[in-house]
């Protein structure tokens, strides 16, 4: 089946978006002479009113700049232009700010094609569906797996040493054996056997530990489970919550890797929300490898803050104690006249795929 829809006239369009019950919006595309797209508002359905609280009439004839916040109307707009210039069906997930709070949405664009074969398209129809209940779930399974593992590596480690500890004092009663056997003289009596029977008593013990340390050794190096991650997106998105009107000039990270979606997430936001309130104009995300399985994610803003722990509350701490239970490391360095930087190492890699791209400069 193509996956381009040819022209049907708007009529037509707008009663298959109030007949489908999702949230959904229908675009008029035209290109400037700038060759890039322009877009405007044609329909907004009720659905789509009803669940983000925005009102349709608002929209309608005008751009998204006309009517979002700089920082958002920039990624919906670069999320319409990559699917005007493609021709091709966009799906994505997404962030936005709403008078109902910031939401999640699995957002798919479908171009409409002008009359005539390989005709322009014309139009762009976006449907979205919630998924904020879904991703705030992983992201709380997440911070509560976190907590669990932690819980259960102080268990683990104490378990271990425990076993260790047992394992002394039974090398103890073998040395004793030894010293008891030195010189013995065996008189019949049965107290040599006494002694045997305790020294296998004592070293089937002593295996039986060493088999469950042995069997308990996998579980720091279980292989991790990555996840493609959009990773342009990912910040433009946060990028438009945490200063949605462009204050600030964000230098962003186009490449796409591989991780943990959910752990990504939340410290990204963090950081880069504390970063905000911090910086005076500028901010440079960036992100590298340094080794196998092992990210490192650099954010550095024009300010001077305290790295002392001590300062490390609210979206610091949550960071600093989820990178750290995800067997990374956060440390922060800052002066007068280099501004701050926090960097962060975190169980990743870039994607397969990745193309040497210039950064995304969002602000």
């Amino acid at each position: 089946m193509s996956n381009k829809l040819r022209w049907i006239g708007s009529p037509q369009i707008k009663h298959v978006m109030e007949m489908i019950g999702l949230p959904s919006f229908l675009l008029d595309v035209v290109a400037g002479a700038d060759e890039l797209g322009k877009f405007r508002f044609s329909h907004i359905s009720g659905q789509h009113e009803r669940e983000t609280g925005i009102d349709g009439a608002a929209l309608i004839g005008r751009a998204p700049h006309d009517v979002l916040p700089q920082r958002l109307a920039d990624t919906v707009v670069a999320n319409y232009e990559r699917c005007r210039v493609s021709g091709q069906i966009e799906s994505y997930e997404e962030i936005l700010e709403l008078p109902s709070g910031p939401r999640w949405w699995r957002t798919t664009l479908s171009p409409i094609f002008g009359a005539g074969a390989g005709g322009p398209v014309t139009q762009i129809l976006g449907v979205a569906v919630d998924v904020t209940e879904a991703n705030l779930h992983e992201i709380d399974l997440t911070q509560q797996l976190s907590t669990q593992r932690a819980a259960a590596e102080k268990i683990r480690a104490f378990a271990t040493n425990s076993m260790l500890d047992s394992k002394s004092p039974l090398r103890s009663v073998l040395a004793h054996l030894d010293m008891l056997r030195d010189g013995f003289l065996d008189l019949g009596d049965g107290k040599a056997k006494h002694m045997d029977t305790i020294q296998t008593i004592v070293m089937d013990a002593i295996t039986e530990l060493d088999d469950v340390l042995q069997s308990t050794s996998h579980l720091r190096d279980s292989p991790l489970e990555f996840v493609q991650i959009d990773l342009a997106h990912m910040c433009r998105d946060i990028a438009a919550l945490v200063d949605p009107e462009s204050r600030i000039t964000m230098t962003l990270p186009c490449h796409p890797i591989e991780g943990d979606w959910a752990v990504t997430q939340v410290v990204l936001r963090c950081l880069l929300e504390q970063a905000t309130h911090r910086a005076v104009s500028t901010i440079e995300v960036t992100v590298d490898t340094q080794s196998k399985d092992v990210l490192v994610f650099t954010i550095s803003d024009d300010s001077a803050f305290d790295q002392s722990g001590a300062e490390w509350v609210g979206d610091m701490a949550t960071a600093a104690t989820l990178v750290k239970e995800h067997g990374g490391a956060l440390t922060t360095t800052s002066c007068l006249n280099d501004g701050a930087t926090v960097r962060v190492t975190l169980p990743g890699h870039m994607h397969a795929n990745t193309q040497i791209l210039p950064d995304v400069l969002a602000g």
